[in-house]
């Protein structure tokens, strides 16, 4: 039975060369791009499925409930307490991240971006195989101990057992002598939980004690500079535990404390921490959702396009239905024929879309922003979706065909009554109409957000948005007054100064500070510290007082700016010479200008200075000389850092790194456009030309009557412009809706013009009667004594 079906349905195939010919091309264009997508959403959906033990981990996460912020920082005694103290909990681990490790190959050292002191529980809670034996059961228990990964180690000690073997590292402003303990597998891509080493956890107690003043910050609850996780026994609630939480802080941290804990399942740290602050490595949900939105739009107009032809060739098969049912054949025996002719297309063009989906692959990489592996745990579900995704669109197009055509009466196609209009036409134009209202969604969106990024680049943040270098000094950079001094000495620079953090700002530090007018309401104030001639080198206006001046011996502990925003919430009259509640006198105010990006609100906010945590430097150099002045720089920095990379910014770029999603997801737009359209113009191509073949004898008759060759053409192109026009009118509700709900995401924005609606619609104009008109003129010019002949 199943060969039968595949040779008719084959024989079929060929006989219909065009029909096959433009629905295989709009399928494997549809199905490769729906592939690329789909690659993306799942490997996005298995993070930190490589762990075994997921479903029992938890990240401990802390809200600082004063400032109504969720935070991963919890700190370094919890894991110790969590484990001592509740007996569902098997394992607890604090880790911390090292900044400035280094470990010495070949006299010289190595940066090791991604270097983790944490103890050996870190790997009985996630799956961090060893390979080959270990020094100990405690690989981290000893101080001088370091446990590599496979990466690492083959850098280091290629083709050697690392394992028991000494290397130099850099850690703490200092040099030690470490042993390698044991060798773990490389963690995969998938895992938000990353490290190329890992050494003892105390060596991140001293620079902390040592900043804050403190010889106990391994025992206090006030330092939450440790991310904690555990793993529950296999019988532990979750759920249980958290509500235990609030007791917890009670006892260890104060009787009304300002931190409440609560866990966080492994599964969905990747997914679900976007509002949690200093989390890491995180996706994004709305983007997976609106991604998997365009790719079920790009599969349902290729299905359209099968049904539309389907029912555009069914004019050529009813003959053939009705004599195999006067043969004897059955309903369901002919749907079977023409569903199994529906998955053998989408069958035979799986091939050509993989192909088309390896082509495309690397330019859908720099568009989404990640790489598109093929990861080695997810071939399975690969393969099941890609299978499944092309058995459904065979499926779904050859649903309504088998449907109609098994249905066709056999009297009534013997006597060749059978009508393809009235209601199936109607049918037709609908599904046109669909794929239009599509296309011109994608392209009145493309649009909106095109506009929302141009207005972004070019709205004026209230400094200086050109002709700034933002140099990145680092953590532990010991020669800022020198290069500085540099800096300021090249004579293309016009000014210079150094920051707490680059713009714009992604980190954050928040204060609250009592109302002026009513002391019981507190206003969350976010606080911003430069250094002198910061704010005069980035050109942000002084409304009044004055800016920080060295001749103000005072200015560097006991002095700050208000922005209009913080003056305005603080119900501050007369703001200058006033004090806060921290004891800093208001010097000045400075115009708002955007800290952080378009996508928040400028905030109430505090400009002060300090000249210990000064991580960037900000340079405002003459038009035109950058080239130049780069390698200045660079020598001016090798003076005071040889050692270490030198790494600079423009304005421009950061700005244009900042709003690289929006960009790429107006690419993405145009381009599912751009398919919509050409999946959607295979589509009315091929119905057009079986139309005016249908309407062969029509036309004939048109013609003998002394109907014109433009009337002609005219009667086919009305109807696909009011199809378009339809198809439009349907789009601009649906746009406003979708893109409206983008751009409340940005408290500034672009408003939604008509034109965006009008270039829609001229593009789809265009198109589809430039499509119809290649068949419509040459049905026009058919002579009426062959196509009444033909008939």
């Amino acid at each position: 039975m199943f060969r039968h079906y595949l040779k008719t349905a084959l024989r079929f195939l060929r006989r219909n060369k065009l029909y096959t010919g433009i629905n295989a091309l709009g399928l494997s264009i549809s199905l490769a791009v729906s592939f690329i997508i789909l690659l993306f959403v799942i490997n996005e959906f298995s993070y930190n499925h490589c762990h075994k033990n997921r479903k029992e981990v938890y990240r401990v996460i802390n809200y600082y409930k004063e400032f109504k912020n969720t935070m991963s920082g919890t700190p370094y005694v919890l894991a110790k307490t969590l484990k001592d103290e509740f007996p569902q909990v098997e394992r607890a681990v604090n880790v911390r991240f090292l900044r400035g490790f280094k470990l010495k190959l070949a006299d010289e050292y190595v940066d090791v971006s991604r270097a983790m002191a944490t103890g050996s529980e870190v790997f009985d809670i996630f799956t961090l195989p060893f390979i080959g034996g270990t020094l100990s059961q405690e690989p981290l228990e000893d101080m001088n101990a370091i446990v590599l990964s496979r990466k690492l180690a083959e850098q280091f000690f290629s083709g050697e057992d690392a394992v028991g073997k000494e290397m130099e590292g850099f850690i703490n402003n200092t040099e030690r002598i470490f042993t390698v303990s044991a060798v773990y597998e490389n963690v995969p891509r998938n895992s938000t939980f990353q490290a190329d080493c890992m050494v003892n956890r105390r060596w991140t107690l001293a620079p902390l004690n040592e900043t804050f003043r403190v010889t106990d910050i391994d025992l206090r609850w006030d330092f939450n500079f440790w991310n904690t996780w555990i793993l529950l026994s296999e019988d532990g609630d979750a759920a249980s535990l958290d509500s235990q939480f609030a007791a917890f802080g009670i006892k260890h941290i104060s009787e009304e404390p300002i931190f409440h804990y609560s866990l966080q399942n492994l599964s969905d740290v990747y997914l679900k921490s976007a509002d949690i602050a200093n989390t890491g490595r995180t996706g994004n949900l709305k983007n997976i959702r609106l991604f998997s939105t365009v790719a079920f739009l790009i599969v349902l107009i290729a299905a359209i396009n099968y049904i539309i032809l389907s029912v555009a060739v069914s004019t050529g098969r009813a003959k053939e239905i009705g004599i195999r049912k006067t043969a004897g054949a059955s309903i369901r025996r002919i749907q079977n024929q023409v569903l199994s002719e529906a998955i053998l297309l989408t069958l035979l063009v799986l091939p050509l879309a993989l192909f088309f989906m390896w082509l495309a692959k690397p330019y859908a990489e720099k568009l989404f922003q990640t790489s598109l592996d093929i990861m080695q745990s997810n071939v399975g579900i690969y393969i099941s979706v890609y299978l499944l995704l092309t058995i459904f669109i065979g499926l779904a197009s050859g649903l309504y065909a088998s449907s109609y055509l098994s249905r066709l009466k056999v009297l009534d196609v013997l006597k060749q009554k059978v009508s393809f209009g009235g209601r199936r036409k109607m049918f037709r134009s609908s599904l046109i109409v669909i794929q239009l209202l599509i296309f011109c969604s994608f392209v009145s969106g493309t649009l909106i957000i095109r506009s929302q990024y141009r207005y972004a680049l070019d709205k004026d943040p209230g400094h200086y948005n050109q002709n700034i270098l933002q140099i990145n000094l680092g953590r532990g950079f010991h020669g800022y007054d020198a290069f500085l001094n540099g800096i300021r000495s090249v004579p293309d620079v016009v000014m210079a100064a150094g920051t707490m953090d680059g713009l714009p700002m992604n980190g954050w530090m928040v204060s609250m500070q009592p109302h002026f007018q009513n002391k019981e309401v507190e206003v969350k104030m976010e606080g911003y510290a430069v250094d002198y001639q910061l704010l005069e080198t980035l050109g942000i206006p002084i409304q009044e007082g004055r800016s920080f001046s060295p001749d103000y011996g005072s200015d560097l502990k006991r002095a700050c700016l208000l922005n209009e925003t913080a003056v305005r919430e603080l119900g501050i009259e007369n703001p200058v010479g006033q004090m806060l509640a921290d004891s800093t006198t208001i010097i000045g105010v400075v115009k708002d200008f955007n800290l952080h990006s378009l996508h928040t609100r400028i905030p109430p906010l505090s400009i002060s200075m300090t000249d210990k945590y000064l991580h960037y430097i900000l340079v405002r150099y003459r038009p035109g000389t950058l080239e130049n002045l780069l390698l200045k720089l660079i020598s001016e920095w090798e003076k005071v850092e040889p050692d270490r990379p030198f790494t600079s910014t423009t304005i421009e770029e950061l700005f244009e790194e900042t709003y690289a999603s929006e960009k790429n997801l107006g690419t993405i737009l145009s381009i599912s456009a751009l398919f919509a359209l050409l999946i959607a113009s295979f589509g009315l191509f091929g119905l057009t030309l079986f139309v005016a073949r249908s309407r062969t004898h029509e036309i004939g008759i048109k013609k003998v009557f002394g109907s014109s060759e433009r009337a002609i053409v005219y009667s086919f192109l009305q109807s696909n412009f009011l199809m378009v026009v339809v198809a439009e009118l349907l789009s601009i509700p649906v746009s406003l809706y979708f893109i409206g709900r983008w751009l409340n995401n940005f408290p500034y924005r672009v408003s939604i013009g008509w034109w965006v609606f009008a270039i829609a619609f001229i593009i789809a104009t265009f198109v589809v009667l430039l499509t119809v008109s290649i068949h419509s003129i040459r049905a026009s010019r058919v002579n009426p004594v062959d196509a009444l002949r033909y008939e």
